[in-house]
């Protein structure tokens, strides 16, 4: 039963970094039709934009500092800039990411010049009318 739970863990681990890596690719996608350069999955990233998405579908709101200051959660992963997009309510990466596309702040973090890595994450909210909780965190 113990494997079994391990291998079921290392499954849903890998479908999580998988989703991320699909996340990663639609952000370069978007970034280099708008003239900038593509960027990388960073685990530690995906890791600081998961815990932002678990503590806001606990709390079930929407809120850059539902997990801490979003510059104590990155000062060691940043050489000099960062910027973080959070949402709710949408299903799908590709709805959340037409949203960020369309708000003039979120277009902004997305297609910040110098940024080389990137973390995506969600988490699911059942209770929670918003149902999804996302978070990205750009850096360079």
């Amino acid at each position: 039963m113990r494997l079994f739970l391990l291998a079921l863990g290392l499954v849903l681990g890998f479908a999580a970094t998988a989703d991320a890596a699909d996340y990663a690719g639609a952000i370069s996608a978007y970034r280099r039709a708008h003239g900038f350069p593509s960027v990388k999955l960073d685990g530690k990233l995906n890791a600081v934009a998961l815990k932002q998405a678990q503590a806001m579908a606990a709390s079930g709101s929407v809120s850059h500092s539902a997990a801490g200051s979003f510059s104590s959660r990155v000062a060691p992963l940043r050489k000099s800039r960062a910027a973080e997009n959070i949402g709710a309510g949408f299903l799908t990466f590709a709805e959340m990411l037409k949203e960020w596309e369309n708000s003039a702040g979120h277009r902004e973090n997305l297609l910040l010049p110098g940024m080389r890595r990137v973390g995506v994450a969600s988490v699911d909210n059942s209770k929670s009318p918003y149902r999804k909780f996302w978070a990205m965190v750009i850096t360079d």
